[in-house]
C-alpha cells in the first residue's frame, strides 16, 4: 500500500472533454474536472457556486424568438433592449422603462376587473403596470393587458389575454398608478432577429440585415427612442464610384462596425466580399472623392473562392471575418488608413458564424462557422501575423451542437459566456495573460415539460415495428442529445423506462422523439426499446437559456438572459439577470416583518416548487398557489430578507486521480481516500462525496445566522474503487467557493 497526500491547488483548465481522461501526464490534466456545472473560475484559480438570476419580468410574447442587444452610452447610462417580432421594450436599472403615470381612481370587484383613469390614453392590448393601489393591493406590482377600454376605464386581462376576476380580491380604497410598458415598432421580423449585426457611437446604434436597408436606432431620453432608414449622402456605390451599390435587389450590407472614425459595412447579397468605408468623421457620407485621405473607400476582397463577409470587428487593425477565413484591413505602418493604402489579406483559414464577434482587450473572440469552436484571433509579434487557436481545444464537447448567442462580463470575473442550441448556458473564464481558459457548464432552475398521454402520444416497441418505440409531441422542441428526465406522474412506469432517470433524445422530426440512454448513444442514434404504458407521464427538460447580453453598470458588468421553462401548463420567457446577492433562479425577495406571513406577487411561478432562504436557514420546499406561499418565520421583532426562487444544484468532479502509486501508474489501481478535506472561502454548508458537511457548531446561537466559513472541512474513509474521483456539491441556496482539494489517498499495489 502506498499512502500520499496530493493537492489541487485550482481548477484554472475548467471542465475538460472525456477525450482527455488517458492523458494524465498532460500539463492541464492536473488543473481540469471531469464536471463543472453552476460553477464559476475565478482567475485566481478558486471554484465559486454561480449567482442565481433575479426575475425581471416575461418577454412581450413567449411564443415568439426574442433577443437581448446592449445599449452602452456609458455607465452611468446602459440598457438591455428586447428586439422582438417587430418591437424593441427598454430596461434600465433593473427593471422595464414605462411610460408616465396614469392616476387611478378606482377598480371594481368584478369580472373582468375594470380600472378607472380619466384619459388614459390606452389602446386594446397595451400592457400596463398597476402600483401604489389602496386596498386591492393584489394588483400591485403586476403586469396586465388593455381590453375593452373607453375613454376613461379599460378592463383588466392577464398577459395570456384571459379577463383578471376580483370578485374575491380586497376592496379597492384609493390611489394607484397604471404604467404603460415603452416599446417603439421596427421593421425586423422575429426570423431576422439573429442575423442582425449592430455597432453603437454615444446615443446611436446601427443595425443592419441584408433584406433591409440599415436602420438607425436613436437614444433621447429613457423613454424616447426613434429608429429608421439612416440617410447617405454620396453612396454607398461600387467599384465605378457611381452605381448605388444597395437596393431590394442587390441587398443590403449584413455587417457593420467603427474603425477609425469611419463606419464600415461589409458584404451585401449581391457584393458579398465588398467592404464600404464612410468618410473620416462623417459617418453617412460615401463620397470616394478625388483622392483626398479623408475620402471614403471601397474594396472587394480578391480570394479564390467567393467568400460572404460575415463580421467585421476593430482591433489593431480592422478584422474582417468571412465564411472560408479572416482578413485584415492592412495599411503602412504608422499612417491612417485612406483610399490609397488600404490593403487586405488574409490570416487564417477558419472562417466564421454570423454571431457578433467579442473583443478582449487585444483579441477577438469569434464562433467558428459550424458553431462548435470559440476561436482566439490575436497578433502574434514575433510571426508578424495573427492567429487563431482553438479555445475548445480541451472542452470540445462543452458546445454541444452549437452556439446560438454570446456575450462578455469582464468583471468580475472575466468570463465569456454563450448559450447553446438546447438552451445549456456556458461560461469560459478568460484571463490568457494568466493561461486561464476554464470553461463551465450552467443549467438554470426549472424544467420544460411535456405531458406524454400514452394513450395517443406513445407508439411502443413491437417485434414486429420497425421502430424501437417512440413518443409523438406536437412543436417538440427538442434536439438530438437533449436530456430529459422521466416523471411517471404517480402511474406504474412505461415499459424500459425507470421514474427519474434521465435519458436523451433522438429527434425524428418537429412532433417525433425517440431515446437513448446515453448522450453517446442519442448522437450515433442507438434507441432504447420503449413498452407500453397507461395514464399520463411527463418528461421533462432542463430551463433553456434563448438569449444572453451584458453592460457595464457601476464597476461591474451585469449579464442578463431569456430563460425559458414551463410555468402552469405554458412554456413562458423570462427576463432575469444574474445577481451576486442570490442563490436561487427567477428569484424575488424582500423583507417581512413578524413570525408568520404569505408571500405575495409569486405568479411568475405558479405551480411551481421553490425554495424558501430567510437569511441563512433554508425552509422546506414550498409550491406556489394563486401566486402565493404561506411561511412560518423565526419570532423577531424587527424585518427578515426572505429570498424565494427555483433551486439549482452546484457540482465539481475531480478527474480520476494519478497518485500513490508504487511501480507505474495509479491508474485502475484501487484506492481510498482516507481523508478528504477541501478548502473553502466564504462558505455556508457542502457535500463531499454525498457526506452532508455541517456548519452550525454549539458556540452558534439558536437563531443567528452561521457564519460565512473559510479553512478546511474532511470527511474520511469515502471507501474503495479504481478511480479517486472527489465530488464537491452544494444543494441548498447557500454561497460555496472551493479553493483546493486534499487529503489522504491509499493507492494498493
Amino acid at each position: 500500500m502506498a499512502r500520499v497526500h496530493p493537492f489541487q491547488s485550482n481548477f484554472t483548465a475548467g471542465e475538460l472533454t472525456p477525450k482527455l481522461a488517458g492523458q494524465i501526464d498532460f500539463k492541464k490534466y492536473a488543473n481540469g474536472l471531469e464536471l463543472l456545472q453552476n460553477m464559476t473560475v475565478f482567475p485566481q484559480g478558486g471554484a465559486a457556486r454561480r449567482y442565481g438570476t433575479r426575475f425581471v419580468g416575461p418577454v412581450k410574447d413567449s411564443t415568439k424568438t426574442v433577443r437581448l442587444i446592449p445599449f452602452e452610452f456609458n455607465v452611468e447610462q446602459s440598457y438591455c433592449l428586447e428586439f422582438g417580432d417587430q418591437y424593441i421594450r427598454f430596461y434600465k436599472d433593473n427593471g422595464i422603462i414605462t411610460e408616465n403615470d396614469k392616476t387611478i381612481t378606482g377598480i371594481t370587484k368584478a369580472n373582468p376587473a375594470v380600472v378607472t383613469a380619466s384619459s388614459h390614453g390606452y389602446s386594446n392590448g397595451n400592457e400596463v403596470i398597476l402600483t401604489l393601489v389602496g386596498g386591492m393591493t393584489q394588483v400591485n406590482g403586476k403586469r396586465f393587458k388593455v381590453a375593452n377600454k373607453t375613454t376613461n376605464t379599460f378592463e383588466l386581462q392577464d398577459l395570456d389575454g384571459n379577463n383578471i376576476n376580483s370578485t374575491a380580491y380586497t376592496t379597492y380604497t384609493s390611489g394607484g398608478d397604471a404604467n404603460k410598458i415603452y416599446e417603439i415598432s421596427t421593421s425586423i421580423t422575429e426570423s431576422m432577429l439573429y442575423e442582425i449585426q449592430y455597432t453603437q457611437s454615444a446615443d446611436i446604434m446601427y443595425i443592419v440585415h441584408e433584406t433591409i436597408s440599415p436602420q438607425k436606432l436613436t437614444r433621447t431620453g429613457h423613454s424616447s427612442w426613434s429608429i429608421g432608414n439612416e440617410t447617405f449622402t454620396n453612396g454607398p456605390f461600387l467599384d465605378d464610384g457611381t452605381t448605388a451599390a444597395w437596393s431590394g435587389s442587390n441587398g443590403f450590407p449584413r455587417t457593420v462596425s467603427f474603425y477609425e472614425q469611419r463606419l464600415v459595412f461589409g458584404g451585401s447579397t449581391a457584393y458579398p466580399q465588398t467592404i464600404w468605408a464612410s468618410q473620416s468623421g462623417l459617418y453617412t457620407n460615401f463620397d470616394v472623392g478625388s483622392g483626398d485621405a479623408a475620402d471614403a473607400f471601397i474594396y472587394t476582397i480578391a480570394a479564390n473562392r467567393v467568400n460572404v463577409i460575415r463580421w467585421l470587428a476593430p482591433a489593431r487593425d480592422l478584422v474582417v471575418g468571412t465564411a472560408g477565413g479572416e482578413f485584415k484591413v492592412g495599411r503602412p505602418t504608422g499612417e491612417p488608413l485612406k483610399p490609397d493604402n488600404v490593403t487586405i489579406t488574409q490570416q487564417t483559414t477558419y472562417g466564421g458564424w454570423t454571431t457578433e464577434p467579442i473583443q478582449v482587450g487585444n483579441v477577438i473572440l469569434f464562433v467558428q462557422k459550424e458553431r462548435k469552436k470559440i476561436r482566439e484571433f490575436a497578433y502574434q509579434f514575433e510571426d508578424d501575423a495573427y492567429s487563431a487557436p482553438d479555445m475548445c481545444l480541451l472542452a470540445e464537447h462543452i458546445t454541444g451542437t452549437g452556439i446560438k448567442d454570446v456575450t462578455y462580463a469582464q468583471e468580475p470575473e472575466s468570463i465569456y459566456w454563450a448559450v447553446r442550441d438546447d438552451g445549456m448556458l456556458l461560461g469560459m473564464t478568460y484571463k490568457r495573460e494568466e493561461d486561464v481558459i476554464a470553461w463551465h457548464r450552467h443549467i438554470l432552475g426549472g424544467y420544460i415539460q411535456h405531458s406524454i398521454d400514452t394513450s395517443s402520444a406513445l407508439v411502443p416497441y413491437t417485434s414486429d415495428s420497425d421502430k424501437n418505440g417512440y413518443f409523438t409531441i406536437s412543436a417538440h422542441g427538442y434536439i438530438t442529445g437533449d436530456p430529459i428526465i422521466y416523471d411517471n406522474n404517480g402511474n406504474t412506469d412505461i415499459g424500459g423506462l425507470v421514474n427519474g432517470t434521465t435519458y436523451y433524445v433522438i429527434k425524428i422530426d418537429a412532433n417525433t422523439i425517440e431515446l437513448a440512454r446515453t448522450y453517446k448513444q442519442a448522437v450515433d442514434r442507438t434507441v432504447h426499446q420503449i413498452g407500453t404504458g397507461s395514464g399520463t407521464h411527463i418528461i421533462k427538460n432542463h430551463a433553456k437559456v434563448k438569449s444572453i447580453a451584458s453592460f457595464p453598470v457601476g464597476d461591474t458588468t451585469e449579464v442578463w438572459t431569456v430563460v425559458e421553462r414551463t410555468i402552469n401548463g405554458t412554456k413562458k420567457q423570462y427576463v432575469e439577470y444574474l445577481d451576486p446577492t442570490l442563490n436561487m433562479d427567477s428569484t424575488l425577495n424582500g423583507l417581512v416583518n413578524g413570525t408568520s406571513g404569505t408571500l405575495t406577487n409569486l405568479d411568475h411561478l405558479e405551480g411551481q416548487t421553490v425554495q424558501v432562504l430567510v437569511g441563512d436557514a433554508v425552509y422546506p420546499n414550498q409550491t406556489v398557489t394563486n401566486g402565493q406561499i404561506t411561511v412560518t418565520l423565526p419570532s423577531t421583532s424587527g424585518f427578515q430578507n426572505v429570498e424565494i426562487g427555483l433551486g439549482y444544484v452546484s457540482k465539481m468532479t475531480t478527474m480520476r486521480i494519478e497518485a500513490g502509486a508504487q511501480a507505474g501508474s495509479a491508474q485502475n489501481r484501487p484506492k481510498r481516500w482516507n481523508e478528504v478535506a477541501v478548502r473553502l472561502f466564504e462558505t455556508v454548508g457542502v457535500t463531499i462525496n454525498d457526506d452532508q458537511i455541517p456548519f452550525r457548531s454549539s458556540s452558534t446561537p439558536v437563531g443567528q445566522n452561521i457564519p460565512p466559513f473559510t479553512g478546511d472541512k474532511r470527511v474520511t474513509n469515502t471507501g474503495w474503487d479504481r478511480e479517486g474521483k472527489i465530488t464537491i456539491e452544494q444543494t441548498q441556496p447557500l454561497p460555496m467557493t472551493v479553493l483546493g482539494i486534499t487529503g489522504t489517498l491509499v493507492t494498493s499495489d
